[in-house]
Parts: structure tokens; C-alpha cells; sequence
């Protein structure tokens, strides 16, 4: 099935249009760039501090899980590798494809700014557009032929998990403020 939908991306939905959107998509997630400005700028905001830096701790353990743990256990290699690809539209990624660090990263952050509180200027805004990026960014990977649609879902699941994961810690260890003040 992931094979399936990979080719049926490749020959009915592929355009130049889309190229280009997917190609920027994709690289919103290198190196999870995105993520981090939104964090600074959650950072800069006392009342949002400390989802600022949940945000980061999602980014980073994400990356960690997926680089250090996932992929070298799973170790299945990449779509356009294991069926002969020609038509990539990015440099060949290096390493294994289970699960998408990009998607996963993207959804612990997406999954971090999502625990905002209700309420404030352009909150609901910011969740909505965490979300989109994140899916944006996951179908990208998928449309370019360097994930199976089932690395993307894992990805996503995991990145779900340790973003509110990270939420929680980052609230346990973060010092309370003293009554009043």
C-alpha cells in the first residue's frame, strides 16, 4: 500500500506547482529551523516561556529518539533506494526512512505549541498553523519520495507523544511562581 501511494503521487498528482510548494515545505523541516523560531519567539514572551522551551526539548528529543533509537532499529531503507527512483527533486537524504524525523519533529512542536492555554492574542492562530505546517511538512516527504506514507503516520504519532511528553516535564521541573507574585 505505501508503494501504491507513493507512485500514485509520482504519476497523477505531481505538477511544477506542487514542486515547488513541497520543496519549500520540506525545507521549513530541515534541521527543524521553523520549530525554533517559534520557540524563540514563545521564549521571548514570559507568560509562554516555558512553552517555548518545551517546544525545543520536543524538537530536540525528537530528533534524538528517531536518530539515535528508531532508525538504527528499524533500519529500513528509503522508497526512492529500495525501488529505483530517479525523479528526487532534493539531494538523496542519508540514513534509514522509519520513522520521518521531519514529521516527527514537527509534530512534537506542533503537539507542545498546541498545549498553549486558551486564550491571548493570536493563540488559536498559532495552534492552527502549527498543525498545517506540521502536516505540510509531512506530506512533503511522502510527495518527494523519501518516506513511506507509514513512516510519515509513525513520525506523527511519536512526534504527538513526545511533544506533550515534553509539555509536562518542562512543567514539572519548571519553578512555580510564589504566590502574588
Amino acid at each position: 500500500m505505501d508503494l501504491a501511494i507513493l507512485d500514485f503521487i509520482q504519476e497523477r498528482v505531481r505538477s511544477p506547482l506542487l514542486d515547488s510548494v513541497m520543496l519549500l515545505a520540506t525545507h521549513l523541516g530541515d534541521l527543524a529551523l521553523v520549530w525554533l523560531v517559534v520557540a524563540a519567539v514563545l521564549i521571548a514572551q514570559p507568560a509562554r516561556r516555558r512553552y517555548g522551551v518545551a517546544v525545543i526539548a520536543a524538537v530536540v528529543a525528537a530528533a534524538a529518539v528517531g536518530m539515535f533509537v528508531l532508525k538504527p532499529l528499524f533500519g529500513r531503507v528509503r522508497p526512492f533506494a529500495a525501488h529505483g527512483f530517479t525523479g528526487l527533486l532534493i539531494p538523496p537524504p542519508s540514513g534509514d526512512s522509519f520513522p520521518s524525523n521531519h514529521s516527527m519533529a514537527s509534530f512534537a512542536a506542533a503537539a507542545a505549541i498546541c498545549c498553549l492555554p486558551k486564550g491571548g492574542r493570536g493563540v488559536s492562530a498559532l495552534k492552527a498553523g502549527a498543525v498545517a505546517v506540521a502536516l505540510l511538512i509531512a506530506v512533503s516527504r511522502i510527495y518527494l519520495y523519501v518516506h513511506y506514507p507509514t513512516d510519515i503516520l509513525a513520525g506523527a504519532v511519536i512526534g504527538i507523544g513526545i511533544g506533550m511528553l515534553s509539555v509536562w516535564a518542562v512543567g514539572k521541573l519548571w519553578p512555580k511562581a510564589p504566590p502574588g507574585a
